[in-house]
């Protein structure tokens, strides 16, 4: 139950960072799911690009500019930076989401 919590508070930090831009607390959210062990693809997946989702659904409604959805791309990749070689470093090599799939 306490694992499950912790991973509730890092998917909810990982998309908080995004929405707010802010490149530390992605960075830093990305090392505490490594240190947990959260599965990456659930901090990529329910993270940040829910994240990246609630932003894209207020750029459609007209409540926010591009240049947002620019700014929290940057911070994503900033994440998933950290997160990219202990993606390619695994067994499979190879990890899918949606219609993205990232491997070597």
């Amino acid at each position: 139950m306490q694992f499950e919590t912790e991973v509730t508070n890092i998917l909810a930090k990982a998309k908080r960072a995004v929405i707010e831009h802010d490149n530390s607390t992605a960075e830093q959210v990305s090392y505490e799911a490594l240190d947990a062990g959260v599965s990456l693809l659930e901090v990529i997946e329910l993270g940040f690009i829910e994240g990246m989702k609630a932003l894209g659904d207020l750029f459609e409604h007209g409540d926010i500019d591009i240049q947002e959805i620019f700014a929290a791309s940057v911070t994503m990749n900033i994440g998933i930076d950290v997160l990219r070689p202990h993606i390619v470093a695994s067994p499979d090599n190879i990890c899918a989401f949606e219609d993205l799939v990232l491997g070597i």
